[in-house]
């Protein structure tokens, strides 16, 4: 899958502005409401439990992303979490996008 150039700008807008929490564990503890989880494929079957049981308890999805380090010119990043409603929204729709 090619980089999707529009969710890029999105995830680029969400670190400039201080909205990602990155990796399962930021996910679990920040303080911020977190809209919407990205997470690569690799990540580790016990942290994706964790991180599902997290989803489940506040109605969220975690959608896949097979280049997610791409996003972050190559630093191995397993999971995100955007905070900002609007971004995150848009960031979803890309998504789900790529989906079909």
């Amino acid at each position: 899958m090619s980089k999707n150039d529009k969710l890029a700008a999105y995830i680029g807008f969400s670190i400039k502005s201080g909205n990602v929490i990155y990796g399962y564990e930021g996910i679990l503890t920040t303080k911020k409401r977190v809209r919407l989880v990205i997470c690569d494929p690799t990540l580790s079957e016990n942290s994706r439990k964790k991180l599902d049981s997290y989803l489940a308890s506040h109605s969220l999805e975690a959608y896949e992303l097979e280049d997610l380090p791409s996003y972050f010119g190559g630093k191995q990043v397993k999971c995100i979490g955007l905070s900002e409603e609007h971004l995150a929204s848009a960031a979803e729709s890309e998504l789900k996008k790529d989906r079909r």
